[in-house]
């Protein structure tokens, strides 16, 4: 199942947020998106996955699309075929795959508003 859909960055003086659970677990963190709305607000889930939270755009600081399988980032719109050849692609890369290099690949994708995974396979050879 693939409930992540891409991370977004909440604005630390985010107004418009709407959540049972307390908005200080939503702002100015990096939160995991389950669905990007039409007019570019998002439903998230907080860091502890205990609260859902909803942002107008104008709360939304970054964002980018990826898929996520199991602690695995992927590009945006694979198959869950295409997800499993590149998964097996990332764990077989020199140096592996870890917690850090996915807290990387969201900060990359943050600052550029896109899913950029180029910085894994420089220097493979």
């Amino acid at each position: 199942m693939n409930d992540v859909v891409g991370y977004v960055r909440i604005k630390k003086d985010a107004k418009t947020g709407q959540s049972p659970a307390p908005l200080a677990t939503f702002v100015g963190k990096n939160c995991r998106v389950m669905e990007f709305a039409r007019d570019g607000g998002v439903l998230v889930i907080n860091n502890e996955a205990t609260g859902l939270g909803m942002f107008d755009a104008c709360d939304i600081d970054a964002s980018f699309k990826c898929s996520q399988m199991g602690e695995y980032l992927c590009p945006p719109d694979l198959n869950f075929f295409d997800r499993t050849l590149y998964i097996n692609k990332l764990t077989s890369r020199k140096g592996g795959y870890s917690p850090l290099l996915k807290n990387m690949l969201i900060e990359m994708g943050l600052r550029s508003g896109k899913f950029d995974d180029s910085f894994l396979w420089q220097n493979q050879d």
